[in-house]
């Protein structure tokens, strides 16, 4: 069953499903739109299951898509405090340092996401609180989209 966390790829690009969101017709996933931007093409694959894009958030940076099957994703508003980034690949200890509609998140020089990590789920207590959009290897902080944002621009499709 697909999940939050799984990766995707598009094209020669790939990526991380951010969270999935049941709907009449089927699952609405949710992921970072720079990737399928990049990719140049609407339609991705996740194992076997194919989705195509059915909506873009461009001024945050989201892609919504439509896949046959998946496990719900558990979506939670964001606190200041301790986080985890988690993928089908890696996970890391994180913080969030500052709240809104876009996350401050202090990961750490040392463990940087990569290419690729891009969607990544921002959990705390098991719930996906946001969706990672950015990264700043420099202050080695990312941008995470809140579960607030991603609800909202799903309100239409589901």
């Amino acid at each position: 069953m697909i999940r939050a966390g799984d990766l995707f790829s598009a094209g020669r690009q790939g990526g991380v499903v951010g969270a999935l969101i049941k709907g009449r017709r089927g699952c609405i996933g949710v992921t970072a739109r720079h990737i399928m931007r990049l990719a140049g093409t609407k339609d991705l694959a996740i194992g076997d299951e194919g989705g195509v894009v059915i909506a873009e958030w461009e001024a945050f940076d989201l892609v919504y898509f439509r896949i046959s099957r998946c496990e719900p994703t558990d979506l939670a508003p964001p606190r200041l405090g301790p986080a985890r980034l988690a993928n089908a690949v890696r996970s890391r200890d994180c913080s969030i340092s500052d709240v809104g509609d876009l996350l401050a998140v202090v990961i750490g020089h040392g463990n940087m996401p990569g290419p690729g990590e891009s969607g990544t789920p921002l959990l705390q207590d098991g719930k996906v609180v946001g969706i990672l959009s950015s990264i700043n290897l420099n202050a080695g902080k990312g941008t995470a989209i809140s579960s607030r944002v991603v609800m909202k621009g799903a309100e239409d499709l589901i």
